[in-house]
């Protein structure tokens, strides 16, 4: 991108991926984790840096299929930005399926001035009241305002347990607070695609 939008993050960029059709299973983060982190072995060492759930896929017979529009989507810091380039042409082995890599492109994190929107963010309880404590105290910890409005309850396997947690809505954010969340996020597994944030239209669609 020739022209930085004006407001847009300085400090980190989204890293977006075209992938070669497949099908993966469900339950497919933590595959696609460990896979990424062999191929960056530097992502593990990005504390913002986090993996965007897989967009544009299509679900049946208990599985997720990758198509044309599927994209992979990487948050990290702008000067690893070249370094995550070298995933083009690339094949991840995710659990035993090849998912092949394709061209990629910047996408800036821009400011908002409505809603931003977690699709997974975690704290480490599946008790809704708990978690909205966590959250608050970790936006006042960034000096963050804005009020969260919870969605539907989370959960995913990783390791040997699991990671709970809830669909996340922030609304009434200053234009500078709406992208320094994106840069920071919130709560853990940010490389599980958890915590991470991006612009929303509205706050209609909290419990998709």
């Amino acid at each position: 991108m020739s022209v930085w939008p004006e407001g847009a993050s300085q400090s980190m960029v989204d890293v977006v991926f075209e992938l070669d059709s497949g099908t993966l299973a469900a339950d497919h983060a933590e595959a696609l984790s460990g896979a990424l982190r062999r191929a960056l072995p530097w992502l593990a060492d990005e504390p913002r840096a986090g993996i965007l759930p897989l967009s544009g896929l299509g679900r049946g017979d208990g599985g997720h299929f990758v198509g044309r529009r599927s994209r992979l989507t990487i948050r990290v810091p702008n000067h690893r930005s070249a370094s995550a380039d070298f995933l083009c042409g690339s094949t991840l082995d995710i659990d035993g399926v090849p998912l092949g890599i394709g061209r990629c492109s910047l996408r800036p994190l821009l400011p908002v001035t409505e809603v931003v929107y977690s699709h997974f963010v975690s704290f480490g309880t599946a008790d809704e009241i708990e978690f909205l404590v966590a959250c608050r105290a970790e936006l006042d910890r960034q000096g963050l305002g804005g009020t969260p409005v919870t969605g539907r309850a989370r959960r995913m396997s990783a390791g040997a347990g699991q990671v709970h947690g809830f669909a996340l809505m922030l609304h009434g954010l200053k234009r500078a607070e709406s992208v320094a969340i994106q840069e920071s996020g919130l709560g853990l597994h940010r490389l599980l695609g958890c915590g991470i944030f991006i612009p929303h239209k509205s706050i209609a669609a909290v419990g998709e």
